[in-house]
């Protein structure tokens, strides 16, 4: 089972995106869950999609084969090292990097793909952060997943708090109580 904070919201939302699964055995109570009709009782041998963190556990108790979710195929994973920046993160999955740390443990090159894409992305969100928005800067702000949404706010607090400090508007020194005239 993949680590995941229990506290943390974005962990949880995550750990909510479809998986695909192939069921080893017949499950009862549970076809509502998936992606089928309104039957409770789900059958071996059917091809299901359920949300990670309930896949991760039925896949532990070997109730089910889970696979790669298709936002971590090979070819998707292809497409995300030959134009990282290009890529509409927001619309793929507005968890992105947290689902893949996830499914970490199931795809051994996951962690990979996600490193070589956050490095490449997080350059432009900081010269974003410093330049400004721009129509091009729009369209990619548009696709930051949450995780490079945050980010880009925190380089722009930054920015600001920079620019404060280089015009003497960021601290100010005071005179002591102790100090009188």
């Amino acid at each position: 089972m993949a680590k995941r904070s229990y506290y943390d919201i974005d962990d949880i939302l995550a750990g909510q995106e479809r998986v695909p699964c192939f069921l080893r055995t017949d499950l009862d109570g549970l076809g509502s869950a998936g992606s089928g009709g309104g039957s409770s009782k789900v059958h071996r041998n059917t091809r299901w999609t359920l949300p990670y963190w309930m896949a991760d556990r039925l896949n532990e108790e070997d109730y089910l084969d889970m696979e790669v979710s298709p936002i971590f195929a090979k070819r998707a994973n292809r497409m995300y090292a030959a134009s990282p920046e290009s890529m509409q993160l927001r619309a793929i999955c507005q968890h992105y990097y947290q689902f893949g740390l996830q499914l970490g443990e199931m795809v051994p090159e996951i962690p990979h793909v996600l490193y070589n894409m956050y490095m490449t992305r997080i350059r432009k969100v900081a010269r974003i952060a410093q330049q400004g928005h721009n129509v091009e800067a729009l369209d990619f702000v548009q696709s930051l997943d949450k995780m490079e949404a945050r980010m880009l706010r925190l380089c722009q607090q930054a920015q600001g708090a920079i620019i404060a400090w280089q015009q003497n508007r960021a601290y100010a020194l005071k005179r002591a109580a102790v100090i009188h005239d």
